[in-house]
Formats: C-alpha cells, structure tokens, sequence
C-alpha cells in the first residue's frame, strides 16, 4: 500500500480494494462509495482504467478508462475535488456493463479467452483501477 492511501483512505475503503501491481482497484458496486470517500478526505480522481485481475495474469482494458482533466489556474482545491468526482462519475455512468466488458476482454485477449472455458466467471476478476492526488503531491503524482 502506498503511504498516501495509508494516510488518507479510510480503512473500509482500502479493505475492499484488490491490489493490482501497484494499482487498487475496487468493483463496480463499491466505485461511488471510494469516490465519494476520496472527495470527503480531500483526494482528486485523476482517473482510472478497467482490468481483469486473475491470480495468473492481470488483462487491462486501457481504452476503458475515466480519465478526469487536469486542475485549471486558479482552480481552489475543493472545486477541483467536486468537479474530478463529477467528470469520472458522468464518464463511469456511461460505461458498458460488466457483461459488455468481459465480452470485450473474451474478444481482446487470448488469456481471457481461455480462461473464459473453465468454470471461472471473469466477472469476479473485474476491477476498476482509481487514481488519486492529495494537496501535498505534485499534480501529475499517482498515489
């Protein structure tokens, strides 16, 4: 775990995590609930990414994301955490569902593929990676 979400993310948020590398991601029933957590410790969404992550390989649909703009001049840190939040919620809103992604992932990726012939559901393996900044990082810091 990263010092940064140590100091900031409350515990019941950082225990529904799934570590990804060094990634934390949460499922899609819980991904309002951090966002809103993030906002209220005073963390910006910078944005994120789909994956799947299996115990023998991690698949990441990149082109999926929910990438929020960066803070504009003069932008007082609050305003720039409430409208993060606003931009990746619209943006997460509009995703496909959890069907439409493992039907993309099956598509995209051989290991997926394979997998999706054994009696694992992929839809237990899919994540969604969150980025955040807090007020002490440099912008362009990933925590």
């Amino acid at each position: 775990m990263t010092e940064t979400k140590e100091k900031y993310l409350p515990t019941e948020i950082l225990q529904k995590a799934i570590v990804s590398g060094r990634e934390y991601g949460w499922k899609r029933t819980d991904f309002r609930l951090v966002i809103d957590k993030a906002i209220e410790v005073g963390l910006t969404i910078i944005g994120g990414q789909v994956q799947f992550k299996l115990p023998d390989g991690t698949c990441e649909l990149y082109w999926q994301k929910y990438d929020t703009a960066e803070r504009k001049p003069g932008e007082n840190w609050d305003d720039y955490c409430q409208r993060t939040k606003r931009e990746c919620l619209r943006q997460f809103e509009k995703f496909p569902t959890d069907s439409e992604l493992v039907k993309e992932g099956i598509e995209c990726f051989d290991f997926l593929k394979e997998k999706s012939k054994t009696e694992l559901n992929l839809k237990d393996y899919l994540i969604f990676i969150l980025y955040f900044n807090d007020s002490e990082s440099s912008l362009n810091d990933r925590v």
